[in-house]
């Protein structure tokens, strides 16, 4: 049965409601669509690496346990490989400042053959960086022999500690280096060894 209105003025306000719904429906936006799901984040499973800020630069200290065999200057190649990946790709992503690449040792054998060992190396590191794109020119290869101890070589953790090869990026801010990385990516070299000393694994370096 059609709708009866009983006077025009009913008529009336029954247009001018449906006017207003129509007007308010065409006047509402969309709902916005739903935010898409967060990107899952990338797991990092490289070498994690000690690093610290310093008034040269930044100091990335690399184990020689983990690079070479004792007294040897060649890579143990199966254990060197991330670590000279991961320092790669850093120094042609991160930065473009230039390079020291720092050989020590420990204070077992002469002053002459440690220092020898220190040199081939520091040497040995920069040939392989090299060798994955890192310019020859923005490095530079030394060796400290045992002058430059982080630890009391009194005992055998303390000498491996002595036995490393730090990466100095000259000039180097660590933001720059550690921005945009994973929270595993790097940990902090002095409180690593503060930790070590205050359990008592190492001893600090004897005053002279």
């Amino acid at each position: 049965m059609p709708t009866i209105f009983s006077s025009p003025r009913s008529l009336l306000c029954t247009l001018c409601a449906a006017f207003v719904l129509a007007l308010v429906a065409c006047s509402t936006p969309p709902a916005p669509p739903p935010p898409p799901p967060p990107a899952p984040i990338a797991v990092y499973t490289g070498p994690t690496l000690p690093i610290e800020q310093s008034e040269r630069g930044v100091q990335i200290f690399l184990p020689s346990a983990v690079l070479f065999d004792i007294g040897k200057a060649d890579f143990r190649a199966a254990d060197a490989a991330p670590y000279l990946e991961r320092i790669a790709q850093l120094l042609k992503t991160k930065t473009s400042k230039n390079v020291s690449i720092e050989g020590h040792t420990d204070n077992v054998g002469s002053a002459a053959s440690n220092q020898a060992l220190s040199v081939a190396r520091a040497q040995s590191l920069l040939k392989a960086l090299a060798e994955r794109g890192v310019p020859e020119g923005r490095m530079v290869a030394v060796g400290y022999a045992f002058n430059r101890p982080i630890a009391s070589n009194a005992t055998d953790e303390g000498k491996k500690l002595n036995r490393r090869v730090e990466l100095l990026i000259l000039d180097e801010k660590i933001a720059t280096i550690t921005q945009g990385e994973a929270p595993n990516a790097f940990e902090s070299a002095w409180s690593n060894l503060k930790k070590m000393i205050d359990s008592g694994a190492v001893k600090a370096v004897e005053s002279k």
